[in-house]
């Protein structure tokens, strides 16, 4: 029975008081409902009368499993008079349109606190559950253009995520067959809604014999599980060099893959909001929040907010479960310790990545962690049964590295997680207000850097003209970039503080400039490029470029300091322009670092005019003596003597 309202009269369910017909009051349906096919929107609501429009039941969308709708068409909506904006963690919802903020609405009302789970949590659920399984197919094909050659794939491997698409589609297929399932769909996607939030708020049983495919299953009937799938399709979406194809081939697909990668961010925040509620930390949620993060990286860019917020919320949850620790439970499986391994390695560094791009100070700190470097296994080595594991393991030297000399993504993950240990270092020392004998220091940080180089299998470590093929040059050539970077990072730090080491600034900047170049034009002689090209560009080559182009811009003006005679003048010169070219081209629109790129490359243009010019114009001031070491690409100003902003007036006067 429905419960009473204040009068004492018991309350009708919705279809039948806007019927104003007589209720049996029968929960959870009544059997009027029944007999009329609107069991979904039988709803009974405590205060009928004072609710707000967002209070609304669902209306059946009636789906049948099997639809083949465009992938807009999927996403059933009520379009409320003057519905507010998608109240969401990330900010994501300022490029949703506006279908997107009619299905999510109801999340700006959500309850927090308590582990059951309201009515419009319930629906919110169904409606996710609904959009998922409509397009279930193409998530699937869009999430194997994920390459496990890529950071998010070292922690969430493709193997894994197979596992949960296999789980997800054996549960559909229950919803969706049976008597009357296409009648009850949607009433079934709320039953299913209300066992996730039931599983959500327990946590996952597991011993030394559970394998990943039982553990697997579990996590797929879970809020992280649905969430998760969300993420690494967005993921997909925005890796994909040749969205137009995949577009094309696809009914389902839409034709801006931004768009999609937005949505995906949007429902992944939705789903984390309903796992709020439980209070449960476990390992999926660090998987998610690790690629939820590095989600919005990909669709905003390094330097905005969002990720970083993100990231904060990941750092509690690896210090939460205890993965700064390297103490090991007896009880759990091999291959949950070595996810954990790989999830705090994943999460440490994409905090000295986004701190060092952002220039704060990192929110995961090694003094305080114990952190153990990855074994040096393929993904499906990790997730594979006992004996072929063993056999695995039993190749690994001492180390943890592979004694045959096989080159294979679980290497990026440690040595960068070595190259992150050192950046700690560098920002330590770049953002401390005061530092005693920094050029001690730094050359301390500088031979630690170089040790752990030369500690590196020697099949690990690139050099210029080294001959390698291309998938290993595109896995080397970023490593020994990342080594160089330190160098940089380090060089500029001495020329800002101290005034020493220009010149070391001046040829590392011209080795990461002439890298970049060689790894650009390696992956596009390979007909096919990858997702990280950008990355590189952004992270690497800006950074190096600006410094040159400065330096150039100092010869030319007469700065007082004498022209370095390390800087080769027609070699920077030439590398500039190809590396300005190539920023027109290699990064797509719809990536995070885009913008960035774009003026990168107008203003790096308009200053080889003015180095090139026979009569430019001249500027109104001197140089500072420090402008070498400005980070100017990345947002910071660079003032002539007489307050002019330099980048401004070259943007205005240059053409």
């Amino acid at each position: 029975m429905s419960s009473p309202r204040q009068n004492g009269v018991q309350t009708s369910c919705e279809p039948c008081r806007r019927s104003k017909l007589r209720c049996d009051y029968s929960t959870p349906t009544c059997q009027r409902c029944l007999r009329r096919g609107k069991s979904d929107v039988c709803v009974y609501h405590p205060s009928p009368m004072t609710r707000s429009w967002y209070s609304d039941p669902v209306s059946s969308p009636h789906t049948p499993a099997s639809s083949d709708n465009n992938w807009d068409k999927k996403i059933q909506s009520v379009p409320p008079p003057g519905s507010s904006r998608l109240t969401s963690y990330s900010g994501v919802s300022s490029e949703i349109d506006e279908h997107l903020n009619e299905i999510f609405a109801p999340l700006a009302t959500l309850e927090h606190g308590g582990t059951g789970s309201s009515p419009k949590q319930v629906q919110l659920g169904a409606r996710l559950l609904l959009t998922l399984f409509g397009n279930l197919s193409f998530y699937e094909t869009i999430t194997e253009n994920r390459s496990d050659n890529s950071p998010e794939g070292c922690v969430v491997g493709q193997q894994l995520v197979r596992m949960i698409f296999r789980a997800l589609k054996d549960n559909h297929k229950l919803l969706a067959n049976g008597q009357d399932a296409e009648d009850r769909y949607y009433e079934n996607l709320l039953g299913w809604s209300q066992k996730l939030f039931a599983e959500t708020s327990q946590s996952i049983e597991v011993g030394p014999s559970t394998t990943p495919e039982e553990y697997l299953r579990c996590v797929s009937n879970r809020w992280e599980g649905i969430a998760l799938v969300f993420s690494v399709a967005g993921q997909g979406a925005l890796l994909e060099r040749e969205w137009k194809s995949v577009s094309q081939s696809v009914a389902a697909a839409p034709a801006d893959q931004r768009s999609l990668g937005v949505f995906a961010a949007t429902a992944s925040d939705a789903c984390l909001q309903l796992c709020d509620g439980s209070g449960v930390i476990h390992d999926p949620l660090g998987w998610l929040l690790y690629q939820h993060t590095h989600l919005l990286t990909l669709i905003y860019g390094n330097n905005d907010y969002r990720a970083w917020r993100a990231l904060s919320q990941l750092s509690t949850v690896v210090f939460s479960l205890g993965l700064n620790q390297a103490k090991v439970n007896a009880r759990m499986p091999f291959f949950l310790v070595e996810l954990r391994k790989r999830l705090m390695a994943g999460a440490y560094i994409m905090d000295k990545q986004l701190a060092t791009c952002l220039g704060r100070p990192p929110q995961i700190i090694w003094r305080y962690c114990d952190v153990q470097l990855p074994l040096d296994l393929r993904y499906d080595e990790i997730l594979a049964d006992p004996a072929t594991r063993d056999a695995a393991t039993n190749r690994l030297d001492a180390t943890g590295w592979n004694s045959q000399g096989i080159i294979q993504t679980a290497q990026w993950m440690r040595v960068s997680l070595l190259v992150s240990s050192i950046r700690e270092q560098i920002l330590e020392l770049s953002l401390s207000r005061c530092v005693d004998d920094l050029a001690r220091k730094t050359k301390q940080v500088s031979d630690n850097s170089r040790k752990t180089w030369d500690e590196l299998p020697g099949f690990l470590r690139w050099r210029p003209g080294s001959a390698s093929s291309g998938d290993s040059g595109s896995l080397l050539i970023p490593l020994y970039l990342d080594f160089l970077y330190n160098d940089f990072l380090l060089a500029r730090l001495l020329v800002k503080r101290l005034q020493t080491e220009a010149d070391s600034l001046i040829n590392v900047s011209q080795a990461i400039l002439g890298t970049v170049l060689e790894l650009i034009g390696r992956e596009l002689a390979s007909g096919t490029g990858t997702c990280s090209i950008g990355w590189n560009a952004s992270s690497f080559g800006i950074p190096a470029a600006g410094v040159l182009a400065i330096e150039l811009l100092r010869q030319r003006d007469g700065s007082s300091r004498p022209t370095p005679s390390t800087l080769r003048r027609p070699e920077a010169i030439q590398n500039l322009s190809v590396f300005a070219s190539y920023l027109q081209f290699v990064v797509f629109p719809h990536e995070g670092n885009y913008e960035i790129c774009q003026r990168a490359r107008r203003i790096l243009g308009r200053i080889l005019n003015q180095i090139l010019s026979p009569n430019p114009p001249p500027f109104p001031s001197r140089l500072p003596a420090d402008a070498v070491v400005a980070d100017w690409l990345n947002g910071e100003s660079i003032l002539l003597d007489d307050g002019t902003n330099l980048l401004e007036w070259i943007e205005s006067r240059l053409e």
